[in-house]
């Protein structure tokens, strides 16, 4: 075994391989971590007597479990302080739980240490009601930091942030998709309007071509009459024309008239001046 080996060997013996807030493991870690762990039976034993007396008997069980928010939760704290908290809110929490732990640990090995010595019986009483109070708040306190040391980590915080940016992203989805369906119902309202408009439109414009036709024929019935040329010639001169035209013809009538009255008063009848014409004086009147 060559010097390199060894010298990895020893290093990983002494942790030097670990990494923490200030670097690799030193022997003097070491020593201390060894300190520790030996004060920490002493402690730990302390803490389990005294909580065995606060436990109904055949529930020492509970005993070591109180002891996780005492002694071996002080350790886990350090721990969770130089391994694992990287938020400023989980620095703060396991620096507070972990001195927090430290107190619960003093008050349990002094009440303990009093009632087995030869102390004041009025202090190891006074003691005894103190740390079966605070005892349990200290174990209840520590499951609740362990919550808000989760709640505050970074990844929770990271995918939080995540979920509340897809969040957002889905409702201004549903924001675009109520529009479009909005767009869509405008739509088919404005073009069943516009098919209604078009169908009024061609209504109208059948409406306008019967009146037309309507107007033709009657101007075509009025014209039987001798007057279309009157009322509807579109030069004001001809229609003056028509009209003299008309005056002329109706003196004319007038004139005959008078002339057949005047021959029946004589005792002459037109037959006579006519060689035998048609009785009907109408019939010597030029026609149209």
């Amino acid at each position: 075994m060559n010097e390199t080996q060894t010298n990895s060997m020893i290093d990983a013996l002494l942790g030097r391989d670990i990494q923490t807030d200030h670097g690799g493991l030193t022997l003097g870690d070491v020593v201390v971590l060894l300190l520790d762990i030996v004060l920490l039976i002493y402690t730990g034993w302390r803490s389990y007597d005294f909580l065995t007396t606060s436990v109904p008997q055949g529930y020492e069980i509970l005993a070591l479990v109180g002891l996780w928010g005492l002694d071996i939760g002080a350790v886990a704290w350090s721990l969770v302080w130089i391994f694992g908290s990287a938020s400023k809110y989980q620095d703060w929490v396991s620096m507070f739980f972990f001195v927090f732990d430290l107190v619960g640990v003093v008050l349990t090995s002094l009440t303990d240490s009093l009632l087995y010595g030869q102390a004041d019986e009025v202090l190891s009483a006074m003691l005894k009601d103190i740390a079966v109070v605070v005892v349990p708040l200290i174990v209840v306190a520590n499951v609740v930091a362990g919550f808000i040391y989760h709640l505050a980590s970074p990844q929770t915080r990271e995918r939080r942030a995540k979920r509340k940016a897809e969040h957002d992203y889905r409702a201004k989805m549903m924001q675009i998709t109520a529009m479009e369906r909005d767009l869509a119902y405008a739509e088919s309202y404005l073009l069943a309007r516009q098919e209604i408009l078009d169908k009024s439109a061609a209504m109208a414009k059948i409406k306008m071509m019967q009146d037309q036709i309507e107007r033709q024929t009657r101007l075509a019935l009025r014209d039987l009459t001798g007057i279309h040329g009157l009322t509807t010639a579109p030069d004001i001169q001809a229609g003056e024309e028509r009209l003299a035209e008309l005056r002329k013809r109706l003196e004319t009538i007038q004139a005959q008239q008078e002339m057949l009255v005047t021959a029946s008063g004589n005792g002459h009848t037109p037959e006579a001046g006519a060689g035998g014409a048609a009785a009907n004086p109408l019939d010597h009147f030029p026609e149209e």
